[in-house]
């Protein structure tokens, strides 16, 4: 499996020095990009596609977005994306808040080439099913961890979720949430969704709400394009636009013109 990484820090010198590190280490490792803060991370993270292993290595303190803030936006919007947190500030405060916004590594700087290599490892063996590179004996023993949910109930805790993300697109993704609702771990409701759909939960969200941005359209030909993404969770008209593009072939505004053609 190929791991896609990306690098967000606000110093050059460190994105390069780890982008040679990462590089210099002999893993099926690509970098995707090498960003100076975390409005640059997180554009690039609403690009991403496909099912490689993605990891994400951010520092704290940046400019415009700071590395606290991008983990929260990664976590709503892209919870699959493993994420490490570089720092030079050691305080635990830091660390506990981290962890509670989903961070899963800590670093310390100056980085730890040993450290850093070990921890994209440990990252890619768990993408791979654990350590045997199994992946039915990991879900196995994932399952025994976490107690895995009785077949009715797991087609039950899907249908739910489904329910619950459409009740009302305009709503902010919420895994922890969604989870505490259908009472099952967040990591196995995340498989669990892949598994019975064939696709994420952040990629069933994103569908439905540009096939509810298309029937507004159809139905609605006045509506302003602003309107229409905030009825969906985009209130960004860009980027309600630019993803809307990207999987219909056209902007919102082309697609609502083309309607009367």
């Amino acid at each position: 499996m190929m791991i896609k990484l990306l690098i967000v820090d606000d110093e050059e010198r460190i994105r390069n020095g780890l982008a040679a590190m990462v590089l210099s280490m002999g893993l099926c490792i690509e970098i995707e990009g090498l960003c100076g803060n975390g409005i640059q991370a997180l554009e690039k993270v609403r690009e991403w596609t496909g099912e490689d292993c993605k990891i994400m290595i951010t520092d704290i303190k940046m400019p415009m977005m700071d590395g606290m803030k991008l983990i929260e936006k990664v976590n709503e919007e892209a919870p699959e994306i493993h994420m490490i947190l570089l720092s030079g500030y050691s305080e635990f405060q830091y660390a506990k808040h981290a962890i509670r916004n989903g961070v899963v590594e800590y670093l310390s700087k100056p980085v730890n080439r040993k450290e850093l290599q070990a921890t994209l490892v440990r990252i890619q063996k768990k993408e791979l099913g654990g350590e045997s590179g199994d992946g039915a004996l990991a879900d196995k023993a994932e399952a025994a961890v976490e107690g895995e949910a009785p077949k009715g109930h797991r087609k039950h805790a899907v249908e739910e979720v489904i329910r619950l993300l459409e009740s009302d697109l305009k709503e902010s993704f919420d895994l922890l949430a969604l989870s505490e609702k259908v009472n099952l771990n967040p990591s196995y409701l995340s498989k669990l969704f892949k598994k019975e759909t064939g696709k994420t939960i952040t990629d069933y969200l994103m569908e439905a709400r540009i096939s509810k941005a298309r029937r507004i359209l159809e139905e609605y030909r006045d509506v302003k394009m602003y309107e229409v993404g905030s009825l969906v969770g985009y209130p960004d008209p860009m980027y309600f636009n630019k993803l809307f593009k990207k999987h219909v072939g056209m902007a919102p505004k082309e697609y609502q013109d083309s309607l009367s053609g």
